[in-house]
């Protein structure tokens, strides 16, 4: 992806592949574009973009919507019992879409089953790369659904 803008689409484009259960587990180093994609797929679940931002400091935001989007960022938790204290795993229903940036930090608390995604900054600063990988039998029919369409690259795994 070649600008800030295709990242955003790229993500509004994604929602639609997303349901309730789903959790997307978004790594990438600072800057690569996780809270744009994450605003992008929050703009395709009818969310404004807005009201979007990166969850570094309350580390988990709630985004009501037809399907109920938890965002969360675990960059500055020490140990996974800090994610156990804030109730993530609460959040692990089928009501909710789950967004989890810096998931590479505690994979650990990860259900089986959830939609990995990794960016990487490109040649230039506003390029990106996009690597998503399905870990369960939900998720990996969202990645062929991605497959199927005309939008994404081999970078679909």
């Amino acid at each position: 992806m070649d600008s800030e803008q295709k990242t955003l689409e790229f993500g509004e484009w994604l929602a639609h592949s997303l349901q309730g259960g789903d959790v997307l587990a978004l790594t990438g180093d600072l800057g690569a574009g996780k809270t744009l994609m994450t605003r992008g797929m929050a703009l395709g679940l009818g969310i404004l973009a807005e009201q979007v931002t990166s969850p570094t400091f309350t580390l988990i935001q709630a985004y009501e919507s037809e399907i109920p989007v938890i965002h969360v960022d675990l960059y500055r938790l020490e140990n996974p019992s800090a994610i156990w204290q804030i109730g993530l795993e609460d959040y692990f229903t089928l009501r909710n879409i789950v967004i989890i940036e810096w998931a590479d930090r505690f994979l650990e608390i990860l259900p089986p089953d959830y939609l990995a995604i990794h960016l990487d900054h490109g040649e230039t600063e506003t390029v990106r790369h996009v690597t998503i990988r399905g870990t369960g039998p939900r998720s990996l029919s969202v990645v062929t659904t991605l497959r199927q369409s005309s939008m994404i690259d081999e970078s679909i795994k």
